[in-house]
């Protein structure tokens, strides 16, 4: 009887550790192929952002795409109808959930990544007043900034949209 324990413990332990092997090839060998694909490029296009589907829609594929899908993917559509699909995370949040940073001259700061169609955003800036200015949303009350829409971490009330104040 202890025979048969310790075989099917062993059993159990292979197989944990092939599974385990499995998982980190799975894990692992994407970034190693991006690795071999070549660097990280850091980019700097200009464009305006805007929906997937308004980009499509304004180079004129004749294509008929289903908008429900692409609904919240916002691109950078650069001048030359170049669509640069935006990957959403804290740097970019905010060109994603506020609609008055769309349709309007953007410089975008990002990187690039070898196999990979989405842009970054490091950071990015919108054309006010002849000038491209950073986006920020700002309590007047406790004077925190932040880059995207949110309420207020502090006194929990709403944050303005406003272009960040050059430094002198």
């Amino acid at each position: 009887m202890s025979l048969r324990r310790s075989s099917s413990a062993a059993v159990c332990v292979r197989a944990a550790l092939a599974a385990g092997l499995l998982v980190g090839l799975v894990v692992f060998e994407p970034a190693a192929l991006a690795g071999d694909a070549g660097p990280v490029q850091d980019v700097t296009l200009k464009g305006k952002v805007v929906t997937l589907s308004e980009a499509l829609e304004s180079i004129k594929l004749g294509v008929r795409v289903d908008p429900e899908p692409i609904a919240k993917q916002v691109v950078l559509l650069e001048g030359n109808g170049t669509i640069t699909p935006l990957l959403s995370d804290e740097a970019s949040r905010a060109l994603f959930r506020d609609e008055r940073l769309r349709n309007r001259p953007t410089e975008v700061r990002g990187r690039r990544f070898p196999g990979v169609p989405f842009l970054q955003v490091v950071t990015f800036k919108i054309e006010e007043d002849g000038r491209f200015r950073t986006p920020e949303y700002f309590c007047d009350i406790c004077k925190i900034s932040v880059r995207y829409p949110q309420i207020c971490p502090c006194c929990q009330g709403p944050m303005e949209l406003r272009m960040k104040p050059e430094r002198p």
